[in-house]
């Protein structure tokens, strides 16, 4: 049966506004995103230099609020953490484990973005379950959100993780995410990875998680070597390591810039992390 002009019309009108992922193609200006991933130190964590959180967590606040992330994930915060946070930073929604396993929680702005899809997975051979099995004695996840952008109608992925301290399980882990994100990279839709890896150039697997057109939005510091593997930029307060990143994945994407974020207060660290602050921009 022949189609009219009228209908032929329209349905040239509706693939035109489509993206080769079928989902509605977002024209117009870029979309601009601050992005920061922090570890917080857990509560009742003691770490040498470190003062209890209650001395340190309006700075916390003080200085997320600053960067006006739209994006943040945190590792290590107990629930009470997660609940001081959000009472000092209303204008975040929380995302992290349905039964309060807050150790992975991401943060972002509620009316600039519309929450699509959330999930998440285990870093353990049995992914779907609450679960350890890679050497590791604390069960460890990857938290995710789908969100568009209100005022553009851009969609993507975040994604936020606390990979384990103990080794080898960083090898592990950073298989098992290779594995689990290839259907998320099928989309065709931008990602951004973010989290405490315990990986740098010395331990765990940094070339897996920049596989796969992963890149590593610390590449855009003016001290960052080529690969990306040095210890030019630490970002743990007492020790040569970079183990928080900032990955991101998909054409289009340009890091504006990165850096690691101080306390406004010398002698008083924010954790035994830094957190670390990117600006990413979408085309």
């Amino acid at each position: 049966m022949r189609m009219s002009s009228r209908r032929c019309f329209f349905l040239a009108l509706f693939a035109s506004v489509l993206s080769p992922t079928g989902f509605a193609r977002a024209d117009g200006p870029p979309l601009l995103l601050n992005v920061v991933t922090f570890n917080v130190l857990v509560d009742f964590g003691r770490q040498a230099g470190v003062p209890p959180w209650k001395e340190r967590r309006k700075l916390c606040v003080e200085v997320l609020r600053g960067t006006d992330a739209d994006l943040i994930g945190l590792q290590e915060p107990l629930p009470r953490q997660v609940e001081y946070l959000h009472k000092h930073l209303p204008a975040y929604t929380v995302v992290h484990d349905p039964d309060n396993f807050t150790d992975v929680t991401i943060f972002y702005k509620s009316d600039e973005f519309e929450r699509l899809e959330r999930g998440q997975w285990w870093l353990s051979p049995t992914p779907e379950k609450r679960s350890n099995g890679f050497g590791n004695f604390l069960a460890r996840l990857v938290v995710w959100v789908k969100l568009r952008h209100r005022e553009s109608g851009r969609t993507f992925y975040f994604f936020d993780t606390h990979f384990d301290n103990t080794r080898p399980s960083q090898k592990k882990m950073a298989e098992l995410c290779q594995l689990k994100m290839k259907p998320f990279i099928k989309t065709g839709l931008p990602m951004i990875f973010v989290g405490d890896f315990n990986t740098d150039q010395h331990r765990g697997d940094y070339p897996r998680l920049t596989s796969d057109g992963w890149q590593d939005a610390y590449k855009a510091s003016e001290k960052a070597s080529a690969s990306g593997r040095d210890d030019n930029v630490t970002t743990v307060v007492d020790g040569q390591k970079r183990i928080d990143h900032i990955f991101y994945h998909g054409d289009g994407i340009t890091v504006l810039k990165w850096r690691r974020l101080k306390s406004p207060k010398a002698g008083v660290p924010l954790s035994d992390h830094y957190p670390v602050f990117a600006r990413l921009k979408i085309e």
